[in-house]
């Protein structure tokens, strides 16, 4: 507070030494008295203000309240209204919370990585490449040598041969914009040529399809799927695409919609169907001699069915020769507009004769341009004796270059980062390590029982997620004892009850 006037005049003699007079500090003395009153002002009209304002809104929520108790009984349903919304948002709430919660709390075992499969990526690319680099002039001595190629994947259940080639191969040929088109027998389905019938049904899906809106993109022109469907309607006669609708029903768009003609009887045809019928009647036998002379000709009939078999045989290979050069011929028009395509024919220990003799046929084309055949196949149920190792002997006699690739369990160099990523903590974890050790010793360092162990742990609450130090938590000890008591058969099968 500033001090008044009478009290700071008497002290001036303590400002003697000051540049400062007597009249000059009883004027600055005034002037701060004139700042203090004029400050006093202003904050006593803001406090008037701020009160009026108060009063102001005090006014206003009691005419709000009033408002809403006038109308309180019209709004009660309205009121009612509101608050189930409320529930149900807390009620969702709540439920994408446990959803999240449910998320983190899951093992990460789908879409992994491939660990320890590096050379054979690389190897699998390489391939690959080289279709890419392959040039005109080599396809035609490819085709004047009749010397194929093609890839054959094998390994026992559960070591990942399908994941290898899908996203070792599949993928990379995508991104090259190739075609990756896959089929897969089934054991409990055995038709004859069911997946190469699935891989053409995919690669022309394809082409009718992703292909057609790529070039309905880049240019007005025909797409390439026209250009294909037109290829083929100028290439095959109307027997040709029917035979192929019958052995690759899914490709019956990309063939077309050409069909055979329904043909009527002509008079000519009429009149010629009841002279045969004329002459049958007059050839039956019209005496008892007759009919025995027809009995001793039995044998000789006997002999024309032997005949008629061996021709209806000679027909049947024949029908199949036909089949396997238009399927053939089908593959070159595709390929030739096509920057590349690799087929998978999975699980090749289940296949049928009739596919085995179509791909040898394929492979040994050499004017299919830019094709790519990969099989693969569980070694443990093909001996010696089983037709595709038959057919494997005699590709290989026929100089056909068949690049074979074993894939073998996982080391426990590699088991260690499977189990961290499953887990999605650190392979540096001592924990970790001790966990991944313990399964692969167990289940020998397969990658499919590794992660069934897993799932089993996961679901007898031996393996929980802890949310208070967001990472998985198990006893040792515990586990130790569960995987050394249960092999691997009996945690499978315990899966599939489930």
């Amino acid at each position: 507070m500033v001090k008044p006037l009478n009290y700071c005049i008497p002290h001036l003699t303590r400002y003697s030494s000051s540049p400062y007079t007597a009249e000059a500090f009883k004027e600055s003395v005034i002037r701060c008295n004139c700042r203090s009153s004029q400050l006093r002002e202003s904050e006593e009209r803001e406090s008037n203000s701020l009160q009026f304002h108060q009063v102001q809104k005090v006014s206003m929520s009691m005419s709000t309240t009033s408002h809403c108790a006038s109308l309180r009984g019209s709004t009660a349903s309205s009121t009612r209204h509101l608050a189930q919304i409320v529930v149900t948002a807390a009620e969702s709430s709540q439920n994408v919370n446990k959803r999240i919660s449910s998320n983190i709390a899951q093992l990460r075992i789908s879409n992994m990585q491939l660990h320890g499969r590096d050379d054979d990526i690389k190897l699998l690319r390489s391939k690959l490449r080289e279709l890419t680099k392959k040039k005109d002039g080599d396809e035609e001595d490819a085709a004047k040598n009749h010397v194929g190629e093609m890839i054959l994947v094998s390994g026992t259940s559960g070591t990942g041969k399908s994941a290898l080639i899908h996203k070792g191969l599949g993928n990379h040929a995508a991104k090259s914009g190739y075609i990756f088109a896959s089929g897969k027998f089934n054991a409990k389905l055995l038709k004859p040529l069911s997946a190469f019938s699935d891989a053409m049904t995919r690669l022309a899906k394809y082409i009718t399809t992703e292909n057609n809106k790529m070039g309905e993109l880049s240019s007005g022109g025909p797409s390439m799927s026209t250009i294909i469907r037109n290829k083929i309607q100028n290439e095959f006669d109307k027997e040709d695409v029917e035979q192929l609708r019958r052995v690759l029903p899914g490709c019956a768009e990309l063939l077309g919609t050409r069909r055979h003609s329904v043909r009527y009887p002509s008079p000519q045809a009429d009149a010629a169907a009841a002279e045969l019928l004329r002459t049958r009647r007059h050839s039956l036998p019209s005496s008892m001699a007759d009919a025995a002379a027809l009995i001793r000709s039995g044998s000789d009939s006997k002999l024309g069915d032997v005949k008629r078999r061996a021709s209806s045989t000679l027909a049947g290979k024949e029908s199949i020769s036909q089949m396997h050069y238009a399927v053939r011929r089908l593959l070159k028009i595709i390929c030739s507009q096509l920057k590349g395509v690799v087929l998978l024919i999975d699980d090749l220990q289940w296949s049928d004769a009739a596919t085995l003799d179509l791909l040898k046929n394929i492979v040994l084309d050499g004017e299919i341009p830019r094709l790519l055949i990969v099989g693969a196949y569980r070694e443990d149920e093909v001996p010696d004796h089983h037709p595709l190792a038959f057919h494997i002997r005699e590709l290989e006699q026929m100089n056909v270059t068949i690049t074979k690739i074993k894939i073998d369990n996982l080391s426990v160099n590699y088991a260690i980062p499977l189990v961290a990523e499953a887990l999605g903590m650190d392979d540096d974890d001592s924990k970790v390590k001790s966990l991944a050790e313990t399964i692969h010793r167990k289940t020998g360092g397969n990658p499919f029982f590794m992660l069934m162990f897993l799932r089993s742990l996961c679901d007898e609450k031996l393996l929980q997620y802890n949310f208070g130090v967001m990472k998985w938590t198990w006893d040792d000890c515990v586990v130790n004892s569960k995987i050394v008591t249960e092999n691997v058969a009996s945690v499978l099968v315990n899966k599939m009850n489930r």
